[in-house]
């Protein structure tokens, strides 16, 4: 089987982290109330701000998960090359004099502060999965800052519960024309190109521009016909993709999100659709494949996989991107056999069990693991 070259595309950069809100008697501790479902941090003791226990920091964003959880799952002998291209602001002030450095064998480019510290993120997380850089000019002023934002997840101790902060990036159309532009050199000679998140947000300038809702859509347009297509996003900007001139290959969503689209369906046109759609929860999968849902009953005429059983869950946190991961990595890694798809779906929610099955969720993800579970389900049913 000949190398296969993957893209996958982060348009929401982040340094996440995840925080520990306990009681200080000196620093304050976090109130959390059921009624409101709201947390306050307050301060006991002479002014002092809260210090709430960092618990881990790395690089986020959904595709970066996705990216994250695939290398955890390579090795060596994969036949399979995969980038994760992040697009990222210029430099600006004396930022501008910097110079290219390396780290683990990737060019640091010069950026921001926030954009070179997300950098040094990605390359010290990932080892199978390359990072790639791509400084947008057009990405500068207000969107510079935010290009590159923070993700935060609050964990009330003792309450089972967290809070998850997650600001919205804001794009310029000229910054959309550029990204479009960019992207137009680097599909031209790929296998798959992996799409998954919200894309980030901008103002239209008049009813002709690009709007975010029919972002993920201009980018299928761009692809040559050979190169697959894996979008895991909501409705609304999953609906222009389904009747763009290029569809997508695979369609990942979880049980609500594809409620959700159930206009969608009702437009789609059967004879048009040849790819496969990939819906989950903690049930199980229902796939469609070359088909498209049953408008009158949705899921009549799906197949349906149960999920592992699992004994005890920490969290589903991220549980959605370790199946889209798992899915990509089994499919891109098999020969083109009658099982292909089947060996895909149920390897993909092996990963998810173990995501969910351990504290550190899809850091704790370890491909020996994946392997028992799989081949556990696989032998008893194939």
């Amino acid at each position: 089987m000949s190398m296969k070259k993957v893209i996958i595309l982060e348009f929401a950069p982040t340094a996440d982290e995840i925080w520990n809100l306990d009681h200080n008697d000196i620093d304050g501790y976090a109130n959390y109330d059921v009624e409101k479902g709201l947390v306050s941090i307050l301060d006991t003791a002479h002014d002092a701000k809260p210090r709430p226990e960092i618990l881990a920091v790395y690089a986020g964003g959904k595709a970066t998960n996705v990216a994250r959880v695939i290398d955890r799952l390579l090795d060596e002998k994969s036949n399979v090359k995969i980038e994760l291209v992040t697009f990222l602001p210029p430099p600006q002030g004396i930022f501008c004099k910097l110079q290219p450095v390396k780290l683990n064998d990737v060019e640091i480019m010069p950026s921001t502060p926030s954009g070179m510290y997300v950098q040094a993120l990605q390359i010290l997380d990932l080892v199978n999965v390359r990072p790639r850089f791509e400084i947008i000019d057009e990405l500068q002023g207000p969107t510079a800052i935010q290009a590159t934002r923070r993700c935060i997840e609050m964990i009330i101790k003792g309450t089972g519960t967290s809070l998850n902060f997650s600001p919205r990036i804001i794009w310029t159309p000229k910054t959309v024309h550029a990204v479009l532009q960019k992207l137009e050199k680097l599909v031209s000679n790929v296998d798959m190109v992996v799409l998954a998140g919200a894309p980030p947000i901008w103002k239209p300038v008049d009813n002709e521009s690009i709007t975010p809702h029919d972002f993920y859509a201009e980018i299928l347009n761009l692809l040559p016909p050979q190169c697959d297509v894996s979008v895991d996003v909501r409705g609304y900007y999953l609906h222009k993709c389904l009747f763009s001139k290029k569809l997508p290959t695979f369609i990942f969503m979880n049980k609500n999100e594809f409620l959700e689209a159930s206009e969608s369906w009702k437009k789609l046109n059967k004879g048009n659709f040849f790819g496969t759609i990939i819906v989950h929860n903690k049930d199980g999968c229902w796939v469609w494949d070359k088909d498209t849902p049953n408008t009158d009953d949705l899921f009549n005429g799906s197949i349906f996989y149960p999920s592992p059983k699992v004994e005890k869950v920490y969290s589903t946190i991220g549980a959605g991107d370790a199946m889209h991961a798992g899915f990509l990595k089994e499919w891109v890694s098999s020969e083109n056999t009658e099982d292909r798809l089947s060996r895909s779906v149920i390897y993909s929610q092996a990963v998810s069990a173990v995501s969910v099955s351990n504290e550190r969720a899809t850091h704790g993800i370890d491909a020996v693991a994946v392997d028992q579970i799989f081949n556990k389900i696989y032998n008893k049913n194939y």
